[in-house]
């Protein structure tokens, strides 16, 4: 007889070489320099979990730097690391 291959085998195999394509894609995102990521307005919000109104208020306040492209926000991920370490505040009141 001849080697039988059975689909669910074939599906297991398609899983996996998808797996491995995105852990791939993964390791290579956290590779990237901080300077050239862009985060859009919507990884802001779940990032900071603020409303839209709060990142308003924020870029009008100059706290969040921004670029913005025919009406799209963009932000660096390397300013989002210097807005957090720029409003650390170790002394937590008990």
């Amino acid at each position: 007889m001849s080697n039988f291959q059975h689909p669910f085998n074939d599906s297991l195999k398609k899983i996996s070489d998808r797996l491995e394509y995105l852990i791939k894609q993964q390791e290579f995102k956290n590779k990237q320099d901080p300077n050239y990521v862009l985060l859009d307005n919507a990884d802001i919000l779940q990032l900071f979990k603020i409303s839209p109104k709060t990142a308003s208020n924020w870029r009008e306040e100059q706290i969040l730097p921004y670029s913005q492209i025919k009406g799209k926000k963009y932000y660096k991920l390397s300013d989002m690391y210097k807005v957090i370490d720029e409003h650390y505040n170790p002394n937590k009141k008990k």
